[in-house]
Order: structure tokens, then sequence, then C-alpha cells
């Protein structure tokens, strides 16, 4: 593929190095706005948006406006969800985005699942859940924490709320509490915990590096190039390639 990417950061430099290794082409690396131009991406196959929240929205749009295929890495601009699937629907491009690209973290999201479905059944469990991640994460909580407290609320009936700001109370029967903090240099991890009396069942997954984030991003990149127009997750990723329901 020959891809172009927007914003090199750390994620972006990791995304480049693992297509390069992959034998893939980087057309164009594009590190701000001043750099962008149409002339820089409308030669590439793809490209992998991964800047900052602030700026995701209007990247998103000027590159659907060329009607360029585009994965987007950057997360924090969920807001504006309904409003990216009316515009990509409309100019019939390929478009993907996933909170997390991790192919691990999308089979602990899994693993999360069944877990509390089979917690539901145990009422003597409680359940909380916490995340770390480098000082340079500028949403907290992440949008993976944001994807295990969904997975955790639609699977626990007894779990009503999630409670992500600093208790200083008794938390009630119906609520979660799920922390996040904030240090280092390269911090990825989170953990679920069930925790009753008798035990305590907690279940984690912490990232060595950025490698597999980046290489879930090219590994996506490389199957969404060969897919019909349309608005895709990593759902539809896992369904294809791991046949996941």
């Amino acid at each position: 593929m020959k891809i172009s990417i927007l914003g090199l950061g750390g994620m972006g430099q990791a995304i480049k190095k693992q297509a390069l290794q992959r034998d893939h082409q980087i057309l164009s690396e594009i590190k701000s706005k001043k750099e962008y131009s149409q002339d820089k991406i409308k030669l590439a196959d793809i490209i992998i948006e991964v800047t900052r929240p602030h700026v995701c929205l209007e990247n998103i749009k000027n590159i659907i406006d060329v009607k360029k295929d585009l994965l987007v890495v950057t997360t924090g601009w969920y807001e504006n969800l309904d409003l990216v699937k009316e515009i990509v629907q409309k100019a019939k491009i390929r478009f993907f985005y996933s909170p997390n690209f991790s192919i691990g973290v999308n089979i602990y999201y899994k693993i999360i699942q069944e877990a509390a479905k089979l917690i539901n059944r145990c009422e003597e469990y409680d359940i909380w859940g916490t995340e770390i991640h480098h000082k340079q994460k500028i949403d907290s909580p992440s949008g993976t924490a944001k994807v295990l407290e969904n997975i955790l609320l639609q699977n626990i009936e007894r779990k009503t709320d999630i409670i992500e700001d600093k208790l200083e109370r008794k938390i009630k029967e119906n609520e979660i509490h799920f922390s996040s903090t904030r240090g280092g240099a390269v911090n990825f991890a989170h953990t679920i915990g069930f925790d009753s009396e008798a035990d305590c069942i907690e279940i984690k997954h912490s990232a060595r590096n950025r490698n597999g984030y980046a290489l879930g991003a090219v590994k996506t990149a490389e199957w969404l190039v060969k897919q019909k127009p349309g608005f895709y997750t990593m759902e539809d990723y896992l369904k294809s390639e791991f046949k996941i329901n």
C-alpha cells in the first residue's frame, strides 16, 4: 500500500515503522496542520490519521472531501461519530476507527465480556476497573476504558452506573468505580477486578510498548482497502479475520 500518515508523534512513528517492515510505502508524513495539503495525500491508497482530538474532526472532513480512504487512530472525538458516519456514507469511501487498535486489547474485550456474563450470575462479586497511561496521554479516561465500562454495564445487570471521578463517599451497589492514572514514559495497562469476600479475580492487559497498537493499525489498513466502501470498526475486522461474533 501507499500510505500517508497524518501526525508523527510516538504512535505515528510506531505505525510508520510497522508499515515499512511489512513492505508498504510511506508516501508522505504530515507532522502538522501547516504541512497538510491535498497534493501530499492524493496519490495515497489510504490515510492514517493519528493526531490530537481537537484537530481530528477537521482532518477527517478534509480527507473525506478528497474521497480518500481513511483509518483514524486518534481517540477523544466520538461525540461527532454520527456526523462522521453521515459524511462517510455520502462520500462512499472506506473508513475505519477504533478506540484501540491493539489486536491483544480487542481479544481482552472479548475475555472481559465472557467473564462479566459469568459474574452476572454471582451477586457476591463486586466489580471495579483501573487504567494507567503514559504522561503524554491527553484524554482521561481512555477510549479503551470507555469500551470496558460499556462491556461491564451491558453484561452485569446489577451495575447501572460508572463513576470515573474521585469518590469521597461510599460507593453505591449499582455503581462501578473506574479510576485512571497518568504518568511515566510508556504505560498502557487496564485491569478489571471481580471482588468477593472469599477471593478476587483480576484480569489485566498490559502493553510493553506501542508496537501492538501500531501493528494492529497497519493490519486493519491492509484489510480495509480490500473492503467495499463503508464505515468499519474493529468488530467488523474481528468477525472477518478471527470469526469472533
